[in-house]
């Protein structure tokens, strides 16, 4: 990248404890337990997740997804700024110390080659139900995923 050597390296992490995520044959699921928000990541966003929660800088994740799509990195460039600062704006991953990369890109091989923009869908429709504080909201005689009068009030 022509830049690279301008900026220092930015790392990146799943912001733990609050985001969970989960990989699917064809889309990562975040799940932001501090929100109540859930994400459905797809097309591109998959490999890119991958690389920048495990280690690769931006910087490198964009050189790495250029080379597996044959795709110039200008055109890459600006789609994954953009799609990282909704990452970040959403609180799914944040920065982090510099650490050496800790998965090989295998399967990448697996993955589909054809390029497609990188995808962030978010929903809110679980929210009540995934910000219930199971141990002190809810009602004992009910059960979760029931709140107590006093929390509906919250």
């Amino acid at each position: 990248m022509k830049n690279q050597n301008q900026l220092p390296m930015k790392f990146y992490k799943i912001n733990d404890p609050d985001v969970s995520a989960e990989f699917f044959e064809e889309e990562v699921l975040a799940i932001n337990l501090k929100t109540g928000n859930y994400y459905s990541l797809r097309f591109s966003a998959l490999p890119f997740w991958r690389l920048i929660t495990n280690g690769l800088s931006f910087e490198n994740t964009i050189v790495t997804l250029s080379k597996f799509y044959t795709v110039n990195e200008e055109i890459l460039l600006p789609e994954f700024s953009d799609f990282l600062k909704s990452l970040l704006e959403n609180s799914l991953i944040k920065e982090s110390p510099e650490y050496p990369a800790i998965t090989t890109n295998e399967w990448l091989n697996k993955s589909i080659k054809e390029y497609r923009k990188p995808v962030l869908e978010a929903y809110s429709d679980m929210q009540d139900l995934l910000l219930i504080d199971p141990i002190h909201e809810v009602d004992v005689n009910k059960g979760w995923p029931n709140k107590t009068n006093e929390s509906k009030d919250k």
